[in-house]
């Protein structure tokens, strides 16, 4: 079975975005800090963030004067990326860095500077 905690849309990305920049905070923050981007409907995003709290992305806390919830994180972005570049490697790749590789210098889409670090990492 996948595990739910990573199956993130891009629209549950924008909000686990701002709560890995700043937690916990309340709905009422993460609607403003998205707000700030682009007109944001406070329902949807409510929608949105209670999709991860039952995905178990996020956690909520109710405050000790009980009035309102707290956000933050149950993954870190960290582990979201490892997670999402496995896919992405594996998905396109076969799992294959080597090809992954091959593919951005065949492509020149990796700089002498970048191919260069890489060799370095290499060698570490």
């Amino acid at each position: 079975m996948k595990n739910k905690k990573y199956e993130i849309t891009n629209a549950e990305l924008e909000i686990m975005n701002v709560l890995w920049e700043k937690s916990p905070i309340t709905l009422n923050e993460i609607v403003e800090s998205l707000s700030k981007e682009e007109a944001k409907n406070k329902n949807t995003i409510k929608t949105l963030l209670y999709r991860l709290v039952e995905k178990e992305s996020v956690i909520s806390k109710t405050t000790l004067n009980q009035k309102r919830n707290l956000f933050e994180p149950a993954i870190s972005q960290k582990q979201y990326q490892r997670r999402e570049n496995e896919n992405f490697l594996q998905k396109l790749y076969h799992g294959s860095t080597n090809k992954l590789l091959l593919n951005f210098v065949e492509e020149k889409k990796i700089s002498k500077k970048d191919l260069q670090e890489l060799l370095d990492l290499i060698e570490d």
